[in-house]
């Protein structure tokens, strides 16, 4: 992979970090501007651009239509998710919002529900909100009405959801039960079964656009996950504001982890659902809007009577009803600051205490004001805790928001490699090993691990030239040098193995 010089003026540099925040509500001021650069040099790269400068002094004075947005979105959104994901959330949604708000409405004869996924990437969270509703209404289906909303920035992410075709990639939970149930093979893909296509309206929205109305209004659900984490505080808050604003009497908004210190931040207190963060419509009215300063608001109150208007509906059949439990009070706040919680999270790890780690750095990423490093960090730790314990779901979860909070990453790129190299994705691994070597070309075990994929995958000349490169860096070190995310290797011990590998292969040359 070639390097591209990460060269720019300041000038052109602040231009971009203008336009991105115009166009995107993604903030690269000041201490940001590298990372800006980074990101554009990665996509540069990707889309094989030679003349970096002159690329980004075009794109810095041009006048930025949609399709150059689209073409831009790559570098700053990460479009990586999978069914079920975050299924205690799902559960939770079940159990304490939608179970409940399904017998107030029936109680009222009110037989209908709006759903909006915001920030939908490829579908697979919407289609996972629908076959949960089936679920839920079971028989009586057919005496509802539904209006489920999708919509996405990337007009690319929508037109692979409106296929509803998927690879395996996209179910990873073991749940072969359901994708038997809700899809059919299609060679090596799987397709969304008809009894569920067609019923999701997957429209292209821009949550940072101000100017655009929101396009659902009384909506009873609003999944907005992993997407205002991208956003600058302010513009974090005016999104909040809208789709709070957006929201019937007891409509609810669904945040993720990362994102509950954003909406501290902005002055709301929600209430943790599952390994989610809910706001509720009510939240609204104590916060000022974002332009002045944000009034202090009390905790989401209890549920309110329903009194959402009637809405156009879509049908829905289908399955078995669930019992459900009445909603849980919202979780007491902390007193802890960040400083105490991160440092508590630091010692349950050295300590082997991953649960109560983890559970600490979930309130660490609740606390106002944290920056998106100390955000990726907390990600990172909480993706390395669940991979540690094999976890490697939960641990993908975790990675891909520290990817979006920080995509040039080298250390969230090597775990990325890990992960994938245990799930025996070879070529994922060597892609995501790219990435590490671009970002930092004089990691050692990278040329290591690189060596190993590629002769397992029977590119036998391309292993020995990486294992020679590994061999030369690692004789520049000191031989009691501890080898960089060795776990207590030395480079001396490296060192050794990669000789005997090479003498190894020099022995028995491959035909």
């Amino acid at each position: 992979m070639t390097r591209i010089e990460a060269s720019c003026s300041p000038r052109v540099l602040e231009v971009l970090a203008h336009k991105v925040h115009q166009h995107l509500g993604i903030d690269f001021s000041a201490e940001r501007r590298p990372d800006l650069l980074r990101r554009l040099q990665l996509l540069a790269m990707e889309q094989h651009i030679e003349d970096f400068s002159g690329w980004l002094q075009a794109l810095a004075f041009a006048d930025w239509d949609a399709a150059q947005v689209q073409a831009l979105i790559p570098a700053f959104t990460v479009g990586e998710t999978y069914f079920r994901r975050d299924a205690e959330a799902l559960d939770w949604l079940a159990r304490q919002h939608l179970g409940a708000l399904l017998a107030r409405r029936r109680l009222a004869g009110q037989r209908s529900l709006r759903l909006w996924s915001a920030g939908c990437c490829t579908g697979e969270e919407a289609y996972s909100l629908l076959f949960l509703l089936d679920e839920l209404l079971g028989r009586e289906a057919d005496t509802w009405s539904l209006e489920l909303l999708a919509s996405d920035i990337n007009t690319a992410f929508l037109a692979r959801a409106e296929q509803g075709l998927y690879g395996a990639n996209a179910f990873r939970r073991n749940d072969s039960a359901f994708r038997r149930r809700h899809f059919q093979a299609e060679g090596r893909l799987w397709r969304v079964r008809p009894a569920w296509r067609g019923r999701i309206r997957f429209i292209p929205y821009n949550l940072a656009d101000g100017l655009q109305p929101c396009p659902m209004q009384g909506a009873d659900l609003i999944l907005c996950r992993n997407v205002l984490m991208y956003f600058s505080p302010p513009r974090a808050a005016a999104v909040l504001h809208r789709l709070l604003g957006s929201l019937s009497r007891d409509g609810l908004l669904l945040l993720s982890a990362v994102e509950a210190g954003i909406a501290t931040q902005a002055g709301f207190t929600g209430t943790w659902a599952g390994c989610n963060y809910a706001l509720a419509s009510a939240a609204r009215g104590g916060v000022r809007p974002a332009s002045g300063a944000p009034a202090e608001a009390g905790p989401a109150p209890a549920w309110v009577p329903p009194g959402a208007p009637a809405t156009r509906a879509r049908k829905i059949p289908r399955p078995r009803a669930v019992v459900l439990s009445q909603p849980a009070e919202p979780a007491a706040a902390h007193a802890a600051g960040p400083e105490q919680l991160w440092q508590q999270a630091q010692r349950d790890l050295s300590s082997g205490h991953s649960p109560a780690a983890r559970e600490t750095l979930r309130r660490y990423l609740a606390c106002a004001g944290l920056s998106h490093a100390q955000q990726h960090q907390a990600c990172l730790q909480m993706a390395r805790s669940w991979a540690d314990q094999q976890q490697l779901d939960e641990a993908q979860d975790w990675l891909q928001r520290a990817l979006a909070l920080e995509p040039a990453s080298m250390p969230a790129h090597w775990l990325q490699a890990q992960l994938a190299q245990q799930r025996g994705e070879n070529q994922a691994a060597l892609l995501a090993l790219q990435r590490v070597l671009y970002l930092e070309p004089g990691f050692i075990l990278g040329y290591f691990l690189q060596a190993r994929l590629l002769s397992a995958s029977g590119r036998a000349r391309a292993s020995d030239k990486a294992l020679r490169v590994c061999r030369q860096l690692l004789e520049e070190q000191a031989d009691d040098a501890p080898l960089p995310q060795g776990d207590g290797m030395s480079c001396a011990q490296l060192l050794r193995l990669c000789e005997q590998l090479l003498e190894e292969r020099s022995a028995c040359p491959s035909p």
